[in-house]
Parts: structure tokens; sequence; C-alpha cells
């Protein structure tokens, strides 16, 4: 798919469209932290009581239908035009590592709107935050500080028939080059012999990236692109971190050498 360069696109608007367009900015982060705060504290006695398979998975529909009223609010109101029609092949799918680039905050925001069965693989500070603790915990989710047993937690939630998402980069991008890959999601492909399965985020913007102020308005509608890459299965001859280097440079075939405002999102 391709976007126009942003520092191309009609900055021309009226002076009521940009006050609206302000409004639903604010309004979004305010959604985002008041009715994410709100579930996530209902879920946390929940999260305690119940650790089983079926209060997983109703925590991981649970977080995947308020992903996705975030991301149709941004749309409503013109903030966002998401693509992401490719990954509806994968929506009965079960037991896969998904891996993406990490280029955005809300990379996995617009993952999980769009899968209902998926475990993300969280950096520990995410899993304490208010607006995510309690739900995250009641579906499972993996956080990165689990040490010698998050192997063997990831294995755990594909086998009870989980995605597992992981940012491979382990923070956001800058400026749209990746960081080097760690190899701790070839290990867990390895370990359960499950396949991963690649995911290709661009954008026309570096909003919420690496280093962009957290208020700082982007150019109105943000565009991003989720492709389907191709799957990967682990090969019993094959070691962890070979497997891990076949998939960073496939994904370094498939993203610019360099990106910024002005990317292009051809597949």
């Amino acid at each position: 798919m391709n976007f126009p360069p942003s520092a191309n696109r009609p900055t021309k608007t009226s002076w009521f469209k940009r006050a609206m367009q302000t409004v639903a900015f604010l309004g979004a982060y305010l959604i985002f932290a008041v009715v994410g705060s709100a579930f996530s504290v209902a879920c946390l006695i929940p999260a305690v009581v119940f650790r089983g398979v079926r209060a997983h998975r109703f925590g991981q529909r649970l977080i995947h239908g308020l992903f996705a009223f975030f991301v149709g609010y941004l749309r409503r109101c013109c903030l966002l035009k998401l693509d992401a029609s490719e990954l509806a092949a994968l929506r009965n799918s079960r037991g896969l590592i998904l891996v993406a680039n990490h280029p955005c905050l809300l990379d996995a925001v617009f993952v999980v709107s769009q899968l209902p069965q998926v475990v993300c693989l969280m950096k520990g500070s995410l899993v304490r935050n208010i607006v995510l603790c309690g739900t995250a915990h009641l579906a499972g989710y993996v956080h990165n500080e689990s040490g010698l047993g998050l192997v063997r937690i990831c294995e755990e939630r594909l086998r009870q028939g989980a995605n597992l998402l992981i940012f491979p980069e382990g923070t956001r991008s800058v400026g749209g080059q990746m960081h080097p890959f760690k190899m701790g999601f070839a290990l867990i492909a390895s370990k359960a012999q499950s396949p991963v399965r690649t995911i290709i985020i661009t954008a026309d913007s570096n909003y919420l990236g690496k280093g962009w102020p957290f208020f700082r308005k982007p150019l109105f509608p943000v565009r991003y692109s989720l492709r389907l890459g191709k799957q990967f299965a682990p090969s019993s001859g094959m070691d962890a971190k070979s497997f891990g280097s076949t998939v960073e440079d496939y994904f370094h075939s498939c993203l610019p050498s360099h990106a910024g405002p002005a990317v292009s999102l051809s597949p």
C-alpha cells in the first residue's frame, strides 16, 4: 500500500476543523486512560481468583474489544486511517508467534484490535501500569521480567491456543531505523516448535515513535498499514540464533533502509 508523504499532504484546514481535531486528539488520551483504568481496576480481583484458560481467553477478548473500540473512535474522528485488512486471515489462528517491527506506541493496540486471541509479551513497567495491570493479568499477558520462567510461560500460552505477540526490537524504532532483534522470540519458537508469522508495520508519520513528545499533534489523519509477511517454521537442525537472524533479515528486506515522514508503504 502506498501513502503520500506527510510532508506533501495538504495542510490547509479551517480553524473549526483544527479545533475539532484537537478536541478529538485530547479526547483519545482521556478515553484510553479512563476506560482502560476502569476496566483494569474491575479486573484486578478476577485476575487473582481466576487463572485458568477460560479466564485468559475472556481477558484476551475483553482487551481486543476495548482496543477495537479505541481504534474505531480514532477512525470515526478522522485521526487515523488504518489498513489492517490482511490480519483478518489470522482471526481463527491459534498457537502462532506474531513478530512485528515497532515504530509506534500504539502498535500492540492496532494488532490486538484485529485479533481476539492474543497474548502480548510486555515490558514489566507496562504490566504494572494502572491502565493495563488488571486486564493484562486476567488475559495471561507475559512480562519480560519473568526471568528463567519466561520461555516456559510463553510455551504454556501457546499450548492454550493463544497467539503470542512479540516486538523483538524490545523498544520503538528511532526514525524508522529498526533496532537489532533480541532473539528470545526465536528461542520460544524453537522450544515450542511454533511457527513465526511476521507482521510488517509502516506509517506515514513518526507519531509516538521514539522521541516524539507525548502530546505533540501529528498531521491528521495518521496512516498506518499492517501487512502479513512470511511465516517461518523453526527447524530441528537450526539453532535459535540462526533462526532469529533469518527472520530479522526478512524484516530488513521488507522495510526501507531509512524511514521518516516520507517513507513509502509499498509491499
